[in-house]
């Protein structure tokens, strides 16, 4: 993919439900929000674990561009006792 730079609302409405790995990114907030930067990637869900590694030390940033009510692994040991 080629860089293109893009502000936050422009990546949400480009790259739905992805990831996207920005560089030269400008920052807003204690947590930091990206406000615009270049896009050099929009990547699934599926990918971004591989992506980030393959693209270690790189500078980048990556957020995903829609909230997802699924956030990773799940255990939970449910047990129900019957008196």
């Amino acid at each position: 993919m080629t860089t293109n730079r893009m502000t936050w609302d422009e990546m949400v409405k480009t790259y739905p439900d992805m990831w996207v790995a920005v560089a030269n990114p400008v920052m807003d907030g204690e947590a930091p929000d990206i406000l615009e930067g270049d896009v050099v990637a929009a990547v699934s869900d599926d990918d971004i674990g591989d992506y980030k590694d393959a693209h270690r030390n790189q500078g980048l940033k990556y957020r995903r561009t829609t909230e997802s009510g699924w956030n990773g692994m799940f255990y939970a040991d449910f047990s129900i006792t019957t008196v």
